[in-house]
């Protein structure tokens, strides 16, 4: 795994049960509130900051734009919404590969796109509007299934190194999974 280093320098933290069901506003490059829906989160053993990747919809769950997943902290440790972009040093570690690409599916849109500290494992973020509402999950492979993906927990030790990384998740058959991944 590239930028190990870079993990120490941002501020993630343990699992919080309020993120999966947060939905945060985020300013466009125009400035103007554009609200999107998080599809899964990334924590880290640091602290309770997380880092959201969120997909921007319209009024009909269509996503908006060539690249509607947006990547943002949380700042738990500072309150349950306070919300900030990622630092240009976060990128490598956190940050999505430049393609972003939407298509329509069968139920609703499929949006696929690559962490890039993980380049090879494509994660697709589906929305779909459920009871009237707009569903959004992401989804990849866990282990030898494609299972929906809900958090990605980085354990670091002191001074500049990442002990694992774990990928935590829902399986076809309901039940949990996780894989852990060590360098």
């Amino acid at each position: 795994m590239k930028g190990d280093s870079v993990f120490l320098e941002s501020r993630l933290g343990t699992l919080t049960a309020v993120a999966l069901t947060t939905v945060a506003t985020l300013a466009s490059a125009a400035g103007a509130p554009v609200p999107a829906q998080s599809a899964f989160f990334l924590t880290r053993s640091e602290n309770r900051n997380q880092v959201h990747y969120a997909l921007r919809l319209d009024e009909a769950c269509r996503p908006v734009g060539t690249r509607p997943v947006q990547v943002y902290w949380l700042m738990l440790e500072r309150g349950p919404s306070e919300v900030e972009e990622l630092l240009g040093v976060e990128q490598p570690v956190y940050g999505l590969e430049d393609s972003q690409q939407v298509e329509a599916t069968e139920d609703g849109w499929r949006v696929r796109v690559s962490l890039r500290a993980f380049p090879s494992r494509p994660v697709d973020i589906t929305t779909a509007r459920v009871d009237g509402k707009c569903q959004v999950q992401a989804w990849t492979k866990l282990g030898n299934n494609v299972a929906r993906l809900e958090h990605v927990f980085v354990k670091t030790s002191w001074p500049f190194s990442v002990d694992f990384v774990r990928l935590d998740g829902v399986g076809p058959d309901g039940k949990p999974v996780h894989e852990l991944i060590r360098q």
